[in-house]
């Protein structure tokens, strides 16, 4: 599918539908619910075999609730899909950027998965994000865009992402940084007419590409399900601006130095695990944290 150029440059957004086949799409859905069906089989919440989207749903709000630190973790290990990194690779991917003027496409900071819903969060901010732009947390290219996809239908009433055609060209607008996403003030909303917010449904296999300076915010979720969604983000090389600025880059990754699970592995269980082959390998014990 070819990009509307034009269309993106004066609306700062641009929706194509079934960008990627619907199928393509669904496998990242799934692995990223295996991920948590692991542990949510360790705590007895599902069975061994095929869980229909409510039952699997409501387990999701189970683990979140007895086990924060193990579903935490889960969220951090769906990030790292394999599926969804080369998602983000995707050829097609890069020629759309190309296509909007992106000279020289690079990523910008590791795709990001998302798994909404107001159960699954401490904080409003981590099940929806108010008025913001990704511009202040990239600080990247003046041309750097997202790429936006939703991993199941999203309608209103799942929290469609909504969007202010236009606002990009406002430039970077003043905020307040909260939990790395930089939240209009007050005082710039007042100049806002969110009246004119559009929500963006989007359907499985669709693409939004739109500005980092684009004003945007999430819907409300206010159905039972979870929104799931994931997104890219990109900076372009050869943006002048970007050069002469040295290429600033505000991620800091980084290990942490304490152990995780300390006392973790013994010896023998090392040994044993790799002296045993295949299916002769013993299973491994449960171990406890702390």
């Amino acid at each position: 599918m070819t990009l509307d150029a034009a269309l993106y440059r004066e609306q700062g957004y641009v929706l194509c539908r079934r960008f990627f086949d619907p199928d393509e799409v669904a496998a990242i859905h799934a692995e990223a619910k295996a991920v948590f069906a692991a542990q949510m089989r360790r705590h007895g919440l599902i069975g061994q075999g095929e869980v229909d989207e409510a039952a699997f749903t409501e387990a999701m709000f189970r683990l979140f609730e007895i086990d924060l630190p193990a579903f935490s973790n889960c969220g951090k290990q769906a990030q790292h899909l394999i599926s969804l990194h080369r998602l983000s690779l995707d050829e097609r991917i890069v020629e759309g950027l190309r296509t909007l003027g992106l000279g020289f496409p690079n990523i910008s900071t590791r795709p990001v998965l998302y798994f909404n819903h107001p159960r699954l969060a401490k904080k409003e901010v981590y099940w929806r994000l108010a008025l913001h732009q990704d511009w202040r947390s990239m600080q990247g290219s003046l041309d750097s865009t997202v790429v936006w996809l939703p991993l199941v239908d999203i309608d209103r009433r799942l929290g469609a992402l909504e969007v202010l055609p236009g606002s990009h060209k406002r430039g970077l607008v003043e905020a307040d940084m909260e939990d790395g996403y930089g939240h209009i003030s007050e005082a710039a909303r007042a100049g806002i007419d969110e009246g004119q917010l559009i929500s963006v449904e989007v359907e499985r296999g669709d693409a939004l590409f739109f500005s980092t300076f684009l004003l945007h915010q999430s819907g409300t979720n206010v159905s039972d399900a979870i929104r799931w969604s994931c997104h890219f983000r990109y900076n372009d090389l050869a943006e002048a601006s970007f050069v002469e600025r040295g290429f600033p880059h505000p991620y800091v990754y980084h290990p942490v130095e304490e152990a995780l699970t300390p006392g973790f592995p013994p010896p023998d269980m090392v040994r044993d695990y790799f002296e045993s082959a295949g299916e002769d390998r013993p299973p491994i014990k449960s171990v406890a944290a702390g």
